[in-house]
């Protein structure tokens, strides 16, 4: 995953192994990005797709302190179910992560929540106004947290560069012209900053995405193992995210606040004498 200046587009929702980003056309990349020339070249060399002539970084789009301000478009916030769904989206990120949303007074840069043809939005804070589309059929719990996923600087579980240990490609089932979906990135490109390949990513496509047959397109190597779900985060995309925002969080007005209070600093100098201190303490006490 990594945080890149790019559009997603979504469909109508679909709880099945094929996912409403799944749909894009020729002119997309990967499925449901739209880049531009300087844009994609980067991307396939490995470079910041923000900035072709700079290597990547997953920390270079994002929001100050871990807090997004947002708006609502007047016609979602007046439609009762687009706001809960709306709401419970970003709830998938605030319950288990340190990113937390506000509603915008003045601020600069901030998500704003609109109607329109599919659903869309950009990856990593792109500053100003910052739309994240969303037609009536994508008012659902996980594809919004999918989005806002996007927006917070999440790009696709399958792309990562070491996925062919955990994934086949199954080339011959998928459409001929949308094989350049399925490429992979570089490790210059997407840093999934140390986590483990995660099926169970709210960012994961499903198995028959562009399958020109009804078949496969992407195969587990781990046996019984089913992806693509778009009902929650997993703990996967919830770890990444904190390691993401460790720092934005850490900051003035981010909300990682020490559970273990005075205690955390008596704690922690046990760590070099106890293996058990040393491994748990940090997430026992919720030290940020």
């Amino acid at each position: 995953m990594k945080s890149l200046f790019v559009f997603l587009w979504i469909g109508a929702v679909l709880v099945t192994s094929e996912n409403p980003e799944e749909n894009g056309g020729p002119d997309t990349y990967e499925g449901d990005m739209i880049l531009t020339a300087d844009q994609r070249m980067a991307a396939e060399l490995g470079l910041d797709v923000d900035n072709p002539l700079g290597r990547g970084s997953t920390k270079n789009r994002q929001w100050p302190s871990g807090v997004i301000p947002y708006e609502f478009d007047p016609s979602l916030s007046g439609t009762e179910r687009a706001r809960i769904n709306i709401l419970s989206g970003m709830e998938e990120w605030t319950t288990k992560t340190c990113i937390r949303f506000k509603k915008r007074t003045n601020e600069k840069d901030y998500i704003y929540f609109q109607p329109g043809g599919g659903c869309s939005s950009r990856v990593g804070r792109s500053g100003g106004r910052q739309p994240i589309t969303l037609a009536a059929g994508c008012w659902y719990r996980g594809i919004v947290a999918h989005e806002i996923g996007h927006a917070l600087g999440f790009y696709h579980e399958q792309s990562r560069p070491d996925r062919d240990d955990f994934v086949t490609i199954e080339w011959d089932n998928i459409i001929e012209d949308m094989k350049f979906n399925f490429n992979k990135y570089k490790r210059d490109t997407i840093d999934s900053l140390g986590t483990t390949y995660d099926y169970f990513s709210v960012m994961h496509y499903g198995n028959t995405a562009f399958s020109k047959n009804g078949k496969p397109t992407i195969v587990a190597k781990k046996p019984g193992v089913t992806f693509g779900q778009r009902t929650a985060i997993s703990s996967t995309d919830a770890k990444q995210m904190n390691l993401l925002y460790k720092e934005q969080c850490r900051a003035p007005g981010g909300s990682c606040k020490d559970k273990g209070g005075s205690d955390c600093a008596k704690w922690s100098v046990h760590c070099k004498y106890f293996p058990h201190v040393r491994k748990n303490w940090q997430e026992d006490l919720r030290l940020c």
